[in-house]
């Protein structure tokens, strides 16, 4: 339930052993005290900025979902490229960057490897894609198959579990530096942090 005005410790807390001195509810409820101190209560030029940001990814789904199917009524199925060479060697410069960000915001233990990881995967998702379909009944086709299925595809898994594993761990941290009890939700289901909160309940207390 909420927490009250008349929820009180169990001691005083003077110094860092009277806090090591608490119980595990105490802790979370200090936890929680001092993260709603320091919590956004108000936040709209955000928020303003999140409704577009939602409202745009809203309009593109619904508008893209026609033109795929008009793509696959109207294109053909061979078409002569320009400037090949050009797109191959840009698409794949941009994933050896996007490789090389991970391995370097990995060694140094930065929060952005989480994005780097995330941004990889789907780069090497897109180039087995690519690969595979755009080499199709050519003499590569054999080569694009066993390249996607042994390196790029399992690849690609290996960084979206790290991905996973890095989000998690982050979201079980300021759960927990939040004074909640037990373990948070599945991330399919858990707010956004960053949104204003106001005397929510902790799990445990009644």
């Amino acid at each position: 339930m909420p927490i009250g005005d008349d929820v009180r410790l169990g001691r005083p807390v003077n110094d860092r052993a009277d806090v090591l001195a608490l119980s595990d509810d105490e802790h979370r409820l200090l936890a929680r005290w001092l993260a709603e101190a320091g919590a956004l209560t108000e936040i709209p030029p955000a928020a303003r900025r999140r409704r577009r940001a939602l409202l745009s990814a809203t309009a593109a789904a619904v508008a893209l979902a026609p033109w795929t199917v008009y793509l696959a009524a109207t294109l053909p199925d061979r078409q002569r490229a320009g400037d090949w060479r050009l797109a191959w060697v840009g698409f794949d410069a941009a994933l050896m960057l996007a490789s090389a960000s991970a391995a370097w915001f990995g060694w140094r233990s930065r929060q952005l490897v989480i994005t780097a990881c995330l941004v990889t995967a789907m780069l090497l998702f897109c180039d087995a894609w690519f690969d595979v379909v755009l080499s199709w009944g050519s003499p590569e086709q054999a080569t694009a198959i066993v390249t996607a299925i042994a390196a790029e595809v399992p690849f690609a898994v290996f960084l979206l579990s790290v991905y996973h594993r890095l989000v998690q761990a982050l979201t079980t941290q300021v759960w927990r530096d939040r004074g909640r009890a037990g373990d948070p939700p599945p991330l399919r289901q858990l707010p956004l942090f960053l949104q204003p909160t106001m005397g929510e309940p902790i799990a445990g207390k009644s």
